[in-house]
């Protein structure tokens, strides 16, 4: 009686322990489960919905770009007006394939992401320099599209406050210092709330402008877009490339997609938003709505002096404030990427990294733009010299060398095509861009 006691309180107590341990482990694994799910939220919170990536990539091609181009219709007339036409189409092909490079095929048939920016794509087209290559074009391009935010902001500054004695410089100092804070913040879907912001401070601007346009429509003239000046036509074929080039942060932005596969209604949403908006520089041209056949770089400034300027005025430096962040942000990424604070040749405390990294930045966006002394072909300036290779060459050439084991021969014939108007208008454009600069 004893044995079997003592065998059934041995046996429940061992059932006991392994119901326990069976408790602890279904537990465990409980934590486990809300752990992964926890990891997949948080990961899911700092990726962008499609909407918020074409505020993104909405900001980044439109901003200054636009608001020299009325200087560029007045300059070029038809070529210019024939360039805006045909130039988005290309630079949305080039983004297109830009990123099927980033992936390859497995055994399977299923597409996986490889590489993860520019420079792993120059690296695997030419293994030995093009990493680096690639990679300095590339930061040399958003230090200076940076830059102009900065030249913009202290232009819209001086036209609305004229009796201030700040001169440009001040204003761009000031301009950083303002700037400076909002780049703190930790990934690009953060700085997704700040293009919000900067889209819809662009988009007032613009429907303020198009309602003047509208408002004095009997003055409109067709003849004010029929010049065509060969001469300027380099100048103002590198200004359109520049003004739609985003390609840098291409991959970043598909990256930071919650479902990667809208990629391509992304990139085709945020061109078309671009297109309508720059509706308004038609309507700028056609109706000479400021009264001016002298068309400033900057247009806005030539609006008569009163409310209407600076509440334009105004909006736009609220979209230049709130672009920035995105676009230094970007630069932040892209040398965290090249290096790491434990790439460093000495021990550097990582909060020290993180400010350090950042003021370094906000500084080094701050020479150039102190340096320019025309806005309109500075922007030149960067799609020639720049501009060219990132939004059209650089895809091109990649396409033609990662997939073509892929390409049909009229993706080939198209891809050679794009070469060539991207040598071309860089090597024009770099030549007459840089005689203007010399005369000034």
């Amino acid at each position: 009686m004893s044995e079997t006691t003592g065998y059934r309180l041995l046996k429940n107590h061992t059932e006991e322990g392994e119901e326990e341990r069976e408790g602890k482990e279904h537990e465990k694994k409980i934590l486990i489960q809300e752990e992964d799910a926890a990891g997949q939220n948080e990961e899911s919170a700092e990726r962008s919905s499609l909407w918020k990536a074409v505020a993104n990539l909405m900001s980044s091609i439109e901003g200054t770009g636009l608001l020299a181009l009325p200087y560029v219709i007045a300059e070029s007339g038809l070529v210019a007006i024939a360039a805006l036409v045909v130039v988005p189409f290309i630079t949305y092909y080039t983004g297109a394939i830009l990123i099927e490079c980033l992936y390859e095929t497995n055994n399977e048939g299923e597409r996986i992401r490889v590489r993860s920016n520019y420079k792993e794509l120059g690296k695997a087209c030419w293994p030995r320099f093009g990493g680096a290559i690639v990679a300095a074009v590339q930061l040399i391009e958003l230090f200076m599209l940076a830059s102009l935010y900065l030249v913009l902001c202290a232009s819209l500054s001086s036209s609305i406050f004229p009796g201030i004695p700040v001169s440009d410089k001040i204003w761009m100092v000031i301009a950083a210092t303002i700037g400076f804070p909002t780049i703190f913040v930790k990934n690009i879907s953060q700085a997704a709330w700040f293009s919000l912001v900067s889209v819809v401070a662009l988009s007032v601007a613009v429907i303020a402008v198009l309602a003047f346009g509208i408002a004095h429509g009997s003055k409109w003239n067709l003849n004010l877009i029929l010049v065509r000046n060969i001469d300027e036509a380099p100048v103002s074929l590198a200004l359109i490339i520049f003004s739609f080039i985003c390609h840098p942060i291409l991959p970043g932005v598909e990256e930071s997609l919650q479902n990667r596969s809208q990629f391509r209604k992304m990139l085709a949403l945020s061109y078309t938003f671009v297109a309508i908006l720059k509706i308004f520089v038609l309507s700028c041209r056609l109706a000479q709505i400021f009264q001016n056949p002298d068309i400033p770089d900057v247009i806005v400034n030539s609006l008569p002096m009163g409310f209407l300027r600076v509440f334009v005025n105004g909006f736009l430096i609220l979209n230049v404030l709130f672009s920035y962040p995105f676009r230094v942000i970007t630069i932040i990424h892209t040398i965290e990427e090249i290096f790491s604070v434990d790439s460093l040749p000495f021990r550097c405390p990582e909060i020290v990294w993180f400010i350090g990294i950042r003021v370094f930045t906000n500084f080094l966006t701050l020479l150039p733009a102190i340096s320019i002394p025309h806005f309109a072909l500075f922007m030149s300036f960067i799609g020639s010299l720049t501009g060219s290779c990132v939004a059209l060459i650089f895809p091109a050439v990649f396409h033609l060398n990662i997939q073509k084991d892929n390409l049909k021969l009229y993706q080939i014939t198209f891809d050679i095509l794009v070469i060539f108007v991207g040598v071309f208008a860089s090597f024009t454009g770099l030549i007459f861009t840089g005689k203007k600069i010399l005369q000034l």
